[in-house]
């Protein structure tokens, strides 16, 4: 796959699929770090944002980098 190909559920390329994660696990939690800082809750905040990025960034290994073969020829 080259990441052009459309999967047949959902209608999105393998690329867009990996955009959309790393969007959500930037924006979604830096948006929970904002909303707690701005309601008295900065390190509460700032432990969201770090476990989010950080669960996003395990789910794309998990789901994209980790099936990959990526060993060199056998010589």
């Amino acid at each position: 796959m080259s990441g052009h190909e459309t999967d047949a559920a959902t209608g999105l390329s393998d690329r867009t699929k990996i955009a959309l994660a790393l969007s959500a696990g930037v924006v979604l939690p830096g948006l929970a770090n904002y909303g707690l800082g701005r309601a008295g809750y900065p390190t509460l905040g700032s432990l969201v944002w770090v476990v989010g990025y950080f669960g996003v960034m395990i789910a794309i290994w998990y789901v994209w980098v980790r099936p990959l073969d990526l060993t060199g020829p056998a010589e």
